[in-house]
């Protein structure tokens, strides 16, 4: 697709959770989907920091391509694929970074060599108040930065709504983060930094007081400083600075703060760290907090000093217990641990309806992580917003209710749900994605009795007893997207039965796009009574029955799909149900049978915008894309 491609459906844009308190049983601050901390703040104008979301989705291969999109006016995701070496000219290889983007790395092979990324105005030691043109909301996610001149990120000059996660730092020629000249309001979280020696400077110099004095607020939470010798970070002047849930191995030191700044530490475990936190290093001393912290084989303690802002005045987060630190940051902290991909919805869990502006899940809501089958249960029954992380396999039994307002997620991709499945009963906004779902002894997802913007994106299905996803009982506006069903049987059924008319007619409007359906026997849906039933570029490979059936009266759009080897690509009428309505287009049929059509159908187009692509690429994106990120 040559040097940029602008994707119209399987868009990064982040979905932003912002850092609010909710009524929410105590977990882990870990791994989310947006900031947690002080990027997360509203504040000088900045609601949390959401990057480019909104904005078009670009992918970026070369040096050239990257250095445009990241310097233009507005909001752009900035997708990067593989290695970019950055020049260093007469910028001694520091490159400017403009408001309101997201670069984010895919996969887990991005590269940034040679060069760093600026984030900031050029210095002016006269400016001592924040411009009205301060860069501000910018994220740095998933990317590897190696082998800089200079610094590998530099914050400055009253940046703000910063957000620098999930990167691996190393072998730059100064610092590997430097946050300095006013900068407010940043979140430094599940980084790796290693191979570096002045890792993280916070505060210009000892004669910067009248840029830095009341600002420089910064969280750095969950970072794997390995090796990184000193600056984890140096601070002078920052209040409140909140270092929490970082695991520090093999250190000179950890922490200093100088200049009379304001740190507090805790939760931290130290390992092999000669000084853990210093308040006497250079300059006028700091002030520390030091709680709920673990030394193991350290020379000194940590200095503590006077008393420092909390934290928790600016926003609401969870620490950690330090003794299992060590774990939860090694195995989550650095590239390839995010999902970097689909986190727009789109289709009909996207359209404004019913009270709902679309689908956005746990948004506002504490991120927690669920590890066992109690915790999973004691979350999804939590009243409010909550994004549930999934990790590694948990089992659970019959199908489980989940109240609104939820986004459950799987943590890399081994997060499994077996043996039971997810119910949805009056239930709404919620989304479900990157799980794999094995061996429901019913449904694995049923999306029951009047349930709306529901988004089931990215998952994977194999073994249920009954349906992969059923859709029922007036259910409405319903995205499923980008989902692998391996070898099921009866996929997919929107609408209960032939005699559940008064509730269905008028409902069951959803959208089924992109999803891989391998070797799948039937119900890829079977539809009675919805209109429109929107089904467009998906991959059916060796359907032994047959793919869609349209019943009831149903109406169904069926467009730019590949059929392979499915003897009845699309049914009207189906057992002893009677006739649906089902319009095909630009549909793939190859070795398959003849699809049947009959009357006309609501367009989709007139709920919501889409792009089909082109039905021919669809063997190759799909497999590729569906399933777990």
């Amino acid at each position: 697709m040559g040097e940029l491609a602008v994707r119209s459906r399987r868009l990064l844009a982040v979905l932003v959770f912002g850092a609010l308190a909710v009524t929410a049983p105590p977990a882990s601050a870990a791994v989310a989907d947006g900031p947690v901390g002080f990027a997360g703040v509203d504040a000088l104008g900045q609601n949390g920091t959401t990057g480019g979301a909104g904005g078009p989705v670009v992918t970026v291969t070369t040096a050239a391509g990257f250095l445009d999109h990241i310097a233009r006016p507005g909001p752009y995701v900035i997708q990067v694929a593989g290695t970019i070496t950055l020049p260093t000219g007469s910028t001694d290889g520091m490159h400017s970074v403009a408001s309101d983007k997201t670069i984010i790395g895919l996969g887990s092979d991005a590269r940034l060599v040679g060069g760093g990324l600026n984030i900031g105005l050029p210095v002016d030691d006269d400016v001592t108040t924040p411009p009205p043109n301060a860069v501000h909301n910018v994220i740095i996610r998933n990317l590897s930065l190696s082998g800089a001149t200079d610094d590998l990120i530099n914050v400055q000059m009253f940046s703000h709504h910063i957000w620098i996660d999930h990167n691996d730092l190393s072998n730059g020629d100064d610092g590997a983060v430097d946050i300095k000249r006013g900068s407010d309001f940043v979140t430094v979280s599940w980084n790796r930094f290693h191979d570096h020696d002045k890792t993280m400077l916070l505060g210009h110099d000892d004669d910067n007081g009248a840029q830095d004095i009341g600002r420089l607020r910064v969280t750095y939470h969950h970072n794997f400083f390995d090796g990184s010798d000193q600056r984890n970070p140096r601070v002078r002047f920052a209040e409140s600075v909140h270092v929490f849930n970082n695991y520090y191995r093999d250190l000179s030191y950890g922490i200093a703060s100088t200049m009379n700044a304001g740190v507090v530490a805790e939760g931290n475990y130290f390992d092999t760290v000669n000084n853990p936190g210093r308040v006497e290093f250079s300059g006028e001393l700091g002030r520390m907090v030091a709680r709920d912290n673990i030394l193991v084989n350290c020379n000194h303690e940590i200095e503590t000093r006077g008393t420092v802002t909390e934290p928790g005045t600016y926003y609401s987060y969870t620490a950690d217990p330090a003794a299992n630190v060590p774990g939860i940051v090694q195995a989550g902290a650095g590239v390839g641990r995010i999902a970097t991909a689909a986190a727009t919805v789109d289709g009909f869990a996207g359209v404004n309806a019913l009270g709902q502006n679309g689908t956005t899940g746990g948004a506002g809501g504490q991120v927690v992580t669920a590890s066992t089958t109690s915790e999973l249960l004691q979350y999804i029954d939590t009243i409010g917003p909550l994004t549930i992380q999934v990790s590694g396999r948990i089992a659970i039994e019959s199908k489980q209710g989940v109240r609104p307002n939820k986004t459950i997620i799987g943590l890399g991709s081994s997060a499994e749900i077996t043996g039971g499945g997810l119910d949805f009963h009056r239930s709404f906004n919620v989304i479900v994605r990157n799980i794999g779902f094995t061996a429901a002894e019913d449904d694995a997802i049923n999306v029951g009795k009047e349930s709306h913007h529901i988004w089931i994106d990215h998952n994977e299905f194999s073994g249920p007893a009954d349906g992969a996803i059923d859709v029922v009982r007036g259910a409405d506006y319903v995205t499923i997207s980008w989902n692998w069903f391996q070898g099921t049987d009866k996929t997919m059924l929107i609408g209960h039965s032939d005699g559940n008319a008064s509730e269905d007619t008028g409902h069951l409007k959803v959208t089924i796009h992109h999803n891989f359906f391998d070797g799948s026997a039937q119900r890829h849906p079977r539809v009675r009574f919805g209109e429109p039933v929107h089904v467009y570029n998906n991959y059916y490979r060796a359907t032994s029955a047959y793919g869609v059936a349209t019943t009831m009266n149903a109406g169904v759009l069926v467009e730019g799909n590949y059929f392979e080897t499915v003897p009845q690509p699309i049914v009207v009428g189906y057992a002893d149900s009677g006739p649906g309505r089902a319009v095909e287009r630009n549909n793939i049929y190859t070795g398959s049978g003849v699809p049947q059509t009959s009357g006309s159908v609501v367009e989709p187009s007139t709920y919501y915008a889409y792009t089909v692509d082109n039905p021919a690429t669809i063997p190759t994106t799909v497999p590729s894309g569906a399933g777990r990120l």
